[in-house]
C-alpha cells in the first residue's frame, strides 16, 4: 500500500454505509466510514489500534469496489496516473491472491505505460478467476477501466484505442 495514495469510497461504498447491503464486519464498515477523500492511506491506518490490519483492510475495501484511489497525496489524480494505476493493481492482486500476488508484483512495478500494464492485467485475471475469485476480478476490470487500461471490454486490451470523450 502507497502511504500517499488518498482513497474516496465509491457509489458502492456509499451504499454500503447508507444501507448495509454488502454486510461488511464491523472492523471493515468503521475502516470504510474514515475514508473521506482527504485523508492519505497513512494518515488513516495511523488511526487504527492495528496498522497492519487496517492497510489490509484498504487493500480489501478497495480489491471489492467500496473505495477507490483519490489522488496521490499534494498532487492530484492527474499527477502520476500510471503510479496510481500500478498501486490498484497491486493492492487489488495482494487482497484477492495474498502471497500468490509476490510474483507479478515486480512486473507491474517495472511496468512503463498503460498497454505493459494491461498486459499484465490480463495474466492476474486469469489467475483471478483459477483462484475462484470471480466478483474480485469484476472489481479489478473496474477500477482497470478508471484508469483507463480497459476501454468498455471485460478484458483488458493493449491495443485497444482510447474511447473518444466529448463531441465533435
Amino acid at each position: 500500500m502507497d502511504p500517499d495514495i488518498v482513497y474516496t469510497k465509491t457509489a458502492r461504498g456509499l451504499d454500503e454505509i447508507k444501507w448495509r447491503r454488502h454486510k461488511l464486519p464491523a472492523r471493515l464498515r468503521a475502516l470504510l466510514i474514515t475514508i473521506d477523500g482527504k485523508a492519505t492511506a497513512a494518515a488513516l491506518v495511523r488511526r487504527f489500534s492495528s496498522p497492519a490490519q487496517a492497510a489490509a483492510g484498504i487493500s480489501g475495501l478497495l480489491a471489492c469496489g467500496f473505495i477507490e484511489v483519490a489522488a496521490p497525496a499534494g498532487g492530484g489524480a492527474s499527477a502520476d496516473p500510471l503510479r496510481a494505476a500500478k498501486q490498484f493493481m497491486l493492492n487489488s492482486m495482494l487482497a484477492t491472491l495474498g502471497r500468490d500476488a509476490d510474483y507479478f508484483a515486480a512486473s507491474i512495478d517495472s511496468a512503463r505505460s498503460r498497454d505493459e500494464l494491461a498486459g499484465l492485467a490480463s495474466e492476474l485475471l486469469d489467475v483471478a478467476h483459477a483462484n475462484g475469485h470471480g466478483s474480485a476480478a469484476d472489481a479489478f476490470i473496474a477500477g482497470l477501466r478508471d484508469f483507463g487500461i480497459v476501454h468498455g471490454a471485460d478484458r483488458p486490451s493493449p491495443s485497444e484505442p482510447p474511447v473518444p470523450t466529448g463531441g465533435s
